[in-house]
């Protein structure tokens, strides 16, 4: 009961924290129940379930200021779900070291972004049949959904294997590959982190990965918190939260290949 209690008020600082950049924190979440000693695959599991519930709580949020796309949600969150399901499923059959090893090989890359000034890829409206243009509260931009498909599908697949939302990879593509401004790309991710999470976490239901004790409360504690996250992102400026969370992210993926070399 006190590590559950610990669990419930350590994932809501994360919600609050990862809701604000758009992303769900599910590159916390599993290292956090992995120090819990919860085994690998129940942890992605439960992660997923509380990303569901941040991702419901913060898109109220950025809904109600206009920054989700939801054209551009329907694109790219058929592919992403796709292989969010496969990738959740398929988890089954990777050996929980393995699994620990490419999270922190994941969770590097999404470093690396964080760390890196977003920024915004501006330019004239590109033309073609691969190009789609939008506009949404003042911000235009134009996709290249070619490009865009493939790239969620993969980012997708790690996120249900991996029991991540799949935001610390998506914000970035979205801004620097498909040239998304940025709070579009926040307050879209917001709704497609709870859908990518959503069938990941089926595909662990189907393989036995759920339990619901220990997931229901940080399921709970994560909705708590991700109310307060996007109010703090339309207030601040998120570069220095950025730069934080990125040598955090660095320091779990080294805590986690070592866990794994001393397990060997």
């Amino acid at each position: 009961m006190t590590t559950t209690l610990v669990l419930v008020a350590i994932f809501f600082g994360v919600a609050v924290a990862f809701s604000a950049l758009g992303q769900g924190g599910g590159a916390f979440y599993v290292p956090l129940l992995l120090a819990a000693s919860v085994p690998f695959h129940q942890a992605a599991a439960t992660s997923q379930a509380v990303i569901m519930a941040v991702s419901l709580s913060s898109l109220l949020i950025f809904h109600r200021a206009g920054f989700v796309d939801w054209k551009l949600v329907l694109l790219v969150e058929p592919a992403t779900n796709l292989g969010a399901l496969l990738g959740g499923y398929l988890s089954q059959y990777v050996p929980a070291q393995a699994g620990k090893l490419v999270f922190a090989c994941v969770v590097v890359v999404a470093a690396f972004f964080m760390l890196r000034p977003l920024v915004e890829q501006k330019g004239p409206p590109r033309r073609g049949r691969a190009y789609w243009t939008r506009s949404l509260n003042g911000e235009s931009y134009t996709v290249n959904w070619l490009v865009a498909e493939p790239l969620m599908a993969v980012a997708g697949f790690f996120a249900g294997m991996l029991g991540i939302g799949g935001g610390i990879l998506k914000v970035p593509l979205m801004v620097f590959v498909c040239r998304i401004p940025l709070k579009v790309a926040v307050g879209s991710s917001s709704a497609m982190i709870g859908l990518t999470a959503l069938t990941g976490f089926l595909g662990h239901g189907l393989a036995g990965h759920f339990d619901p004790g220990l997931t229901l409360p940080l399921a709970a504690a994560g909705f708590v918190g991700a109310q307060l996250g996007p109010r703090v992102s339309l207030a601040v400026d998120k570069r220095s939260l950025k730069r934080a969370f990125g040598v955090l992210m660095i320091a779990i993926s080294a805590w986690m290949i070592v866990s794994v070399v001393r397990g060997a």
